[in-house]
Parts: C-alpha cells; structure tokens; sequence
C-alpha cells in the first residue's frame, strides 16, 4: 500500500520555513510542512491543512512541482509518494507545534545536515522553481540513497 502525502516549503523572502519532526519516521529531521491525504482529499487541500496545522500559517496560491517517491526499508515497492508544492503566499505568524518545532532559514544556510538525503538531490531544483517527479531507494536502515531517479515534468 503507497501512502499519499504532501510536502508543501513555504517562503518569506529568501528565508524556508521548515519544521524539526517530533514524531513518525521523520522524527529529528528538518523537513518542510506536510503530511497524509485524508480520505476524498486532494493533494492540494492536504497541503493547505497541514501547513495550517504543524504552523498557524494560511497558505495559497500552491505551485506544484510534482511527486517524490519513496521506497523505504530496503523495498522495492513504493511506501510513500509525496506530493510537493511551494508557495511565497502566506499569512500569519508561524508557530511551532506537537508536530515539532518551526523555524525560518536562510535559503543559503538550510540544515542539510539533519535532513533526509534525499533531499540534497531535489531541494535545488525545488528551489528554481522546476517541475519534476523523482524516486528515492534507501537502504534498510531508511539512512542512506541507494538509487534515485528526476525526470522533468510538463506543466
């Protein structure tokens, strides 16, 4: 079974917010808002709910990049495709919340360090703006890339 999720980055600026995981399979890691599509929900309401949930903050305006595939544990199956927005529309002030704690980044000193691996292979990307689907195989500790593929996507 694939888990459906969101992973929407919010700007200020030249600032990322990001969140510090206090549960699940991210827990200790620095990650942008997100989480699971509830049943009906499309992945673009998913986004605006958990970024309202995990921050405070009200979000528009989404600019979907595409999807970020996840095989975990060694598998060869999916576990968990993601669905990435960005957006620089937001209003309120970000809160930290049981999800983990917030905090804004300059886009030139990210945590790289305390993210996922994956991350260093998507996030410039990301960053342009790109549109794109990618896949990620980690080893069985969930530690390490083992392969990954990008492909540019259409609008």
């Amino acid at each position: 079974m694939v888990i459906e999720a969101t992973i929407c980055h919010v700007f200020r600026g030249e600032k990322l917010l990001l969140k510090k995981a206090t549960r699940g399979i991210s827990v200790g890691k620095w990650n942008a808002p997100g989480g699971k599509l509830d049943p009906g929900e499309s992945p673009e309401a998913c986004a605006v709910r958990e970024v309202l949930e995990e921050t405070g903050l009200v979000v528009s305006d989404l600019f979907y990049h595409g999807t970020l595939a996840f095989m975990m544990g060694g598998a060869n199956a999916v576990y968990m495709r993601g669905h990435l927005f960005s957006t620089r529309k937001a209003t309120g002030r970000a809160r930290s919340s049981e999800e983990g704690q917030v905090r804004w980044f300059e886009l030139d000193s990210l945590p790289v360090a305390e993210m996922w691996e994956d991350d260093q292979f998507w996030m410039p990307l990301m960053l342009m703006g790109a549109r794109f689907d990618a896949i990620f195989a980690y080893d069985r500790e969930n530690l390490h890339v083992v392969e990954f593929s990008i492909k540019s996507r259409r609008p």
